[in-house]
């Protein structure tokens, strides 16, 4: 029962979170994938910069285009974030890890934490990418994306950049929580 407390505590902070950040989240991928304004190119949001790109996307796109998403994010954190945060604990459990085991260790438990999350909410990430994306009045439903991605790709759309995005999560989460550990050892001590 502690691993899904653990797991559902992780998933529910990160759902809330993700809620509030997601307009800033969309302006940064509209910068991201910005084209270069030629015929034919997405629009050039680097040349409108953040304010413009903020500006642009209300004027033409309404307020809730700041949401676009917003779904694929929810399910994102709810596996991802929950996994990577809500595993880490019973990893270093299972890996026998003790408070004053070595940095490595409580490092490797959290690249291991980190990997499971990123794998599981990959499809996520990559459907929460192409939906903010998306430029115009209408919002792209979270079944249709997923449908025409699948009809594209193939069950291998949703796993594009796994390597890249695991590597990242095994990196982050396992210094992020061998710090965490660390640290509150030697204040909580």
């Amino acid at each position: 029962m502690d691993l899904l407390k653990s797991v559902g505590a992780a998933g529910t902070a990160a759902v809330i979170t993700v809620t509030g950040i997601h307009p800033i989240d969309v302006v940064k991928t509209r910068l991201q994938v910005s084209g270069d304004g030629s015929a034919g190119a997405a629009r050039n949001y680097k040349a409108l910069g953040i304010f413009g790109t903020i500006g642009i996307v209300s004027k033409e796109e309404g307020i809730t285009a700041f949401w676009k998403g917003i779904g694929a994010a929810w399910l994102r954190e709810a596996s991802y974030t929950s996994l990577r945060l809500g595993l880490y604990g019973p990893i270093k459990s299972a890996m026998g890890l003790k408070k004053d085991s070595n940095f490595l260790l409580k490092f490797s438990a959290g690249s291991l934490a980190g990997a499971i999350g990123s794998t599981a909410g990959n499809p996520f990430d990559v459907l929460k990418t192409r939906m903010m994306a998306t430029e115009g009045k209408a919002t792209p439903h979270l079944s249709a994306a997923a449908s025409a991605l699948y009809k594209a790709q193939g069950i291998g759309g949703f796993y594009r950049g796994l390597q890249a995005n695991v590597m990242r999560a095994m990196v982050l989460n396992g210094t992020k929580m061998a710090c965490y550990d660390e640290i509150k050892g030697r204040v909580v001590a």
